[in-house]
């Protein structure tokens, strides 16, 4: 077995909805304990971030493998992390260079109030629920201690597991948001340092994300350029924006049309003109400020820490 299934319906929005709702709970009530749980651990081999070497905080080389994405919004770009989930980048890579997103749609806003988890992609249908021409490989999640579901991080979960099966990646994807609150994550005790936590914890509140995916999803590129757009599709309404969150059959879809024109790969070498950015929090920024100067971070609020 190589982890590969068949799915008739993997795209339903409303799983996806009760997921992110689920999500979302954990975030605004125990973000720091979701953390210290998925870093800690549910299974026998737990990961330890104690000397995980972050990959989305290095600057790329050249050759590095680098989808772009040009939408009816403007274009982004993402680095891909293929020694980190290998099996998964070599089917998305696969589904890019036959044209398989051109044409797809943002079929889901995952936004709660004024909290933006991100937003789902690369589906054939405007709502999220997968038709004939739906590519349904799923493939076992590829979980690595070197990346984090920070802002702009890359993911696919389209299916999670039951109690004897793990949760399935397929070809619809995840551009990440950010849902951490400083404030709370500062009020806990940074003493527990239980493999890593506090390695983790000043990742996300350097630069933002959705902590609790820790483990869920497979991570499997970075935004780096294009935060614009990504914010101004993150920021469009839904179709029930008017509906209370929580409420029974809420439809989180584009209330506007957000298509991808074209999709394709190339390298950061030749695609690299603005940099290698990962925006810092502002309030992190602020938080430094106010640091003795051995603790203060000299890095722009625009630009990713140079790596260790």
């Amino acid at each position: 077995m190589n982890g590969k299934t068949q799915m008739n319906d993997p795209f339903k929005r409303r799983k996806n909805k009760t997921y992110f709702q689920l999500s979302l709970i954990a975030v605004i009530f125990v973000i720091v304990f979701a953390v210290i749980y998925f870093i800690a651990g549910s299974g026998d081999e737990p990961l330890d971030y104690s000397n995980a070497d972050f990959v989305q905080l290095e600057e790329p080389a050249d050759d590095a493998p680098v989808v772009v994405f040009e939408t009816t919004e403007g274009t982004f770009k993402a680095v891909l992390f293929e020694e980190e989930a290998p099996e998964y980048c070599e089917f998305f890579e696969g589904l890019v260079n036959d044209g398989y997103f051109d044409g797809t749609y943002v079929c889901t806003l995952l936004r709660s109030g004024d909290i933006t988890g991100g937003f789902i992609g690369g589906s054939k249908t405007k709502d999220g629920l997968a038709d004939d021409s739906t590519d349904v490989t799923m493939f076992d999640i590829e979980v690595s201690s070197n990346v984090l579901p920070i802002n702009g991080t890359l993911g696919s979960l389209v299916k999670q597991g039951g109690t004897f099966s793990s949760s399935k990646a397929g070809s619809v994807f995840t551009v990440l948001g950010d849902v951490v609150d400083i404030e709370e994550l500062n009020e806990t005790s940074q003493s527990d340092d239980t493999n890593g936590f506090s390695r983790v914890s000043e990742v996300f509140e350097t630069y933002g994300g959705v902590p609790n995916y820790i483990q869920m999803y497979t991570f499997f590129g970075q935004v780096y350029d294009g935060w614009d757009v990504l914010e101004k599709i993150n920021s469009m309404e839904i179709v029930d924006e008017d509906v209370p969150d929580g409420e029974s059959g809420k439809n989180y879809q584009p209330a506007t049309e957000i298509t991808f024109t074209h999709v394709y790969m190339s390298t950061y070498g030749e695609q690299n003109q603005n940099g290698y950015n990962i925006p810092v929090k502002t309030d992190a920024s602020d938080a430094s400020s106010e640091s003795s100067p051995e603790e203060s971070s000299s890095e722009p609020a625009n630009s990713v820490e140079s790596g260790e």
